[in-house]
């Protein structure tokens, strides 16, 4: 039935042909159209185009094994951030930079090719949509096979409304902050305070504001808000206190009778106080390459392995690569020791929810260890893995720490992303001393306590760093 026409019926015949005509003109003039349309296939887009085409958004982390075929979601242990690949063959996000590079036909992808941390990853799945890799990183301290997805950007972040940043800004530290039992904040009041102060007018340097007064009472320096105009982090931790530090500068120019300048890409200076006495200063922090540190301090260990002792000073040390303070402190063990527990939260609504201890330990690395007496220099601003690094020597029998109480900061956060693209950090797990004492908020106290005094910062005058020294000189 065309029509409600009866195309057989003797009656309609005459309208029928016609209706016949007229759809054989309109098949001769449409389908030669269709059919190039049909047999016309767009280029296909290749793989590089596709990576290139959007920054990828973390959406989902699987930890494969230990079976085939079995997995482990772990997206709530892993930072969620965005990364770019550019034309340019550089790949960037909030974690770190370097180079990219597709191999055997693109199925597979080297990132930060020809160095140390160089990976081989395979594409399992790449789409406008979707792209997923297979790749080895390190997940709690332990290499781990991970399948990641992404999505791009655009199709994660939907809404930005003020309201919304809030509440995923307050729902993510709800769920995964790990220290609200011990500093004794209750974040549902904090929320009562803060959320009304948010409207949909709310614009970006209010709603900033807001969030980082808010964030500012949990006194966490791990706990930082990172937008394109402004900055948080939480500095209470070392700015309530003396500096006990003169100065790199000022104390190699006063104090080292033989300078053997810097090694680890400038982060470790070193020489000798003395005849006797050795001296490695490192900062401001541990980061870098960890082939580089790894030569860097057994070069350091091999000049020094005469002396009688070695003043190690981490004053100023903010923290860093926790892998890299691990490098370091190993040079001065004698034997595997446990030096720390952790418990991770777990993630939810209950804020006390956590893991059981779980023991870390070191042992000896390198080629050479340093065996006799080491004095560790600590003051307010030695934070983090700096303080990690502390815990680590001072397992060891030969290590005396000197100087001023740590910062305590252990959080070990997670890096997450805000809707509108801010960025924030959440720390996730409890760290204790190797007798399971907490220091979140108190620090590492030294076993010799001593601050610099205001004459003696006016007089160039290292106390702390004397004290060492004598210390050393009377074993």
């Amino acid at each position: 039935m065309i029509h409600g026409i009866d195309m057989f019926s003797h009656q309609s015949y005459p309208i029928a042909l016609a209706h016949f005509v007229r759809l054989t003109l309109l098949l001769v003039l449409f389908l030669p159209t269709q059919a190039c349309k049909e047999s016309t296939t767009e280029p296909a887009t290749s793989r590089r185009d596709l990576l290139t085409s959007t920054p990828w958004l973390v959406q989902k982390v699987l930890a494969l094994g230990p079976a085939p075929g079995q997995s482990t979601d772990v997206t709530n242990s892993f930072p969620v951030f965005t990364v770019t690949f550019g034309k340019d063959g550089r790949y960037t996000s909030i974690l770190q930079s370097g180079t990219w590079e597709l191999i055997e036909n693109d199925t597979k992808i080297v990132l930060d090719k020809n160095l140390p941390s160089e990976t081989t990853g395979e594409i399992v799945e790449l789409e406008k949509s979707r792209f997923r890799l297979r790749l080895t990183l390190p997940l709690n301290d332990q290499p781990t096979p991970l399948e990641i997805t992404f999505v791009p950007t655009e199709a994660e972040v939907k809404g930005t409304s003020p309201e919304l940043n809030f509440e995923t800004l307050w729902r993510e530290f709800d769920t995964r902050y790990s220290f609200f039992g011990i500093k004794r904040i209750n974040w549902d009041s904090l929320y009562a305070v803060y959320r009304p102060q948010v409207s949909a007018t709310t614009g970006d340097p209010s709603l900033f504001q807001i969030m980082s007064s808010m964030l500012e009472n949990l006194k966490d320096g791990h706990v930082n808000l990172i937008t394109p105009f402004a900055s948080y982090g939480y500095r209470g931790w070392y700015t309530r206190y003396p500096a006990n530090f003169l100065g790199i500068s000022l104390l190699a120019s006063r104090y080292l009778v033989a300078d053997y300048g810097t090694t680890a890409e400038g982060y470790m200076r070193f020489g000798r106080i003395s005849n006797d006495v050795g001296y490695l200063y490192i900062g401001p922090n541990f980061s870098g390459n960890a082939t580089l540190w790894a030569l860097g301090i057994d070069a350091v260990i091999d000049s020094l392995r005469e002396m009688r002792g070695i003043v190690v000073d981490i004053r100023n040390n903010g923290g860093g690569n926790d892998a890299l303070s691990k490098i370091v402190a190993s040079r001065f063990a004698d034997q595997t020791r446990v030096f720390s527990y952790v418990r991770w939260r777990n993630p939810g609504q209950d804020h006390n929810d956590f893991t059981d201890y779980q023991p870390l330990t070191l042992g000896p690395l390198g080629v050479r260890q340093f065996l006799k007496p080491v004095a560790l220099l600590t003051n307010r601003r030695t934070f983090s893995s700096a303080e990690e690094t502390v815990l680590m020597m001072h397992a060891f029998p030969n290590v005396t720490v000197v100087g001023d109480t740590t910062g305590g900061g252990s959080g070990n956060p997670i890096i997450l992303q805000l809707p509108n693209g801010w960025t924030y950090w959440v720390p996730r797990w409890i760290m204790y001393t190797a007798e399971k004492r907490v220091y979140e908020g108190i620090g590492l106290a030294p076993d010799i306590p001593l601050w610099i005094t205001p004459s003696d910062s006016t007089a160039g005058r290292d106390a702390i760093l004397e004290k060492a020294l004598q210390h050393l000189r009377a074993q």
